[in-house]
């Protein structure tokens, strides 16, 4: 697997990771963000490899078929996307003089930081 496809799969399991089964979710969990082997998850969950391969596999089409009919994970990137540019923008706005406006764009910069953050 590409590093983008392990980061694709792990923000789907953010978004919709307790819509899969409990064994799912603790499979797709180890080997895509503790980054555990399929033996190392076979032995740790008493299972075998082939029941780890098994998970992987139907937890990882079930978050795209979520991801397909939900679209949270994408609409989520992309706000953040257009969040970043709005910064970006901001940034770039040179003011003449300090004043009160550039109080005003510091404050919405902060606040726009903020909100990033939090995502």
């Amino acid at each position: 697997f590409e590093v983008e496809e392990y980061a694709k799969v792990a923000i789907l399991l953010d978004f919709y990771g307790q819509l899969l089964t409990q064994r799912q979710y603790q499979i797709l969990d180890l080997y895509y963000n503790s980054d555990y082997t399929l033996g190392e998850i076979a032995s740790q969950l008493n299972i075998s490899r082939q029941g780890v391969h098994d998970g992987l596999k139907k937890g990882k089409k079930t978050l795209e078929e979520l991801e397909e009919k939900l679209g949270l994970a994408k609409r989520f990137l992309k706000h953040e996307e257009t969040l970043k540019g709005i910064l970006s923008d901001l940034r770039k706005v040179k003011l003449p003089g300090k004043g009160k406006s550039e109080e005003i764009l510091d404050s919405c910069i902060e606040e726009l930081e903020k909100v990033i953050n939090d995502l």
